[in-house]
């Protein structure tokens, strides 16, 4: 698999190549012409003084996102866990995965090493019923039993994570949205036989819904807020079986 951008610097919601700068106008300075003021009342100073231009800000799709201070903060807030690719049929889509709460430990055991290519393919899915959310919501009571995680796209350069961004939004969020299901990995015990041992880690991928943005909301307001409007995103929850 072509080496991807490393933790220590992601390219990550589509930033601009180029951030456009706005610069104000300068005021042209008037020629003091000799004679009365123009207008009655005032000086020949005052009418001499042209006021500025307003300044032109940058379109919102302009704007750099990501290449600033506040980033680099979400991005110490929000560690990078695991990166690689996330598969469902016939689509993949590289993503970076945050942590936001819970036991990183589940995250480390159960999600596959970097070497050898590392990739996640969603196999199940799971109806987005009270019954099956409230079994979540409970396991997410208890910190140790639960990992909860914001999978974000990644990629090498600015046209790939534009391409990753649109892959990671037709191909999974609007395929689960429409379901009305969160992805499910059923991952074995590490070393063990797949296809004969018990699983012993669930690895579930939730789009953008009420249950996901609520506990999002709740656990990482600001991160919500500064990706909500600019960079698909799918929450996952891994916890033990």
């Amino acid at each position: 698999m072509t080496e991807l951008k490393t933790a220590d610097e992601p390219i990550l919601l589509g930033t601009p190549k180029k951030t456009i700068k706005s610069r104000a106008r300068t005021p042209k300075k008037s020629r003091n012409r000799k004679g009365p003021a123009s207008r009655k009342g005032d000086t020949a100073d005052e009418v001499s003084q042209s006021e500025p231009s307003p300044v032109k800000l940058p379109d919102k799709g302009e704007a750099m996102l990501t290449i600033t201070s506040c980033f680099f903060y979400f991005l110490q807030k929000y560690p990078i866990v695991w990166q690689g690719l996330l598969a469902l049929k016939n689509d993949q889509a590289a993503v970076q995965l945050h942590f936001v709460s819970g036991n990183t430990i589940l995250a480390q055991r159960s999600l596959p090493p970097p070497e050898g290519g590392s990739l996640l393919r969603i196999v199940q899915r799971m109806r987005l019923e009270a019954s099956q959310l409230d079994s979540v919501a409970r396991r997410m009571t208890m910190e140790n039993d639960y990992c909860l995680l914001l999978a974000l796209p990644c990629g090498r350069d600015q046209e790939d994570v534009l391409g990753q961004t649109q892959a990671l939004k037709s191909g999974f969020i609007t395929y689960l949205q429409a379901k009305q299901a969160a992805g499910i990995i059923n991952v074995p015990n590490p070393g063990s036989n797949q296809v004969c041992s018990r699983f012993t880690y669930v690895v579930q991928i939730f789009p953008p819904c009420e249950f996901s943005e609520s506990h999002l909301s709740r656990l990482a307001p600001d991160l919500l807020n500064s990706i909500s409007s600019i960079s698909p995103h799918l929450m996952i929850v891994i916890a033990s079986v």
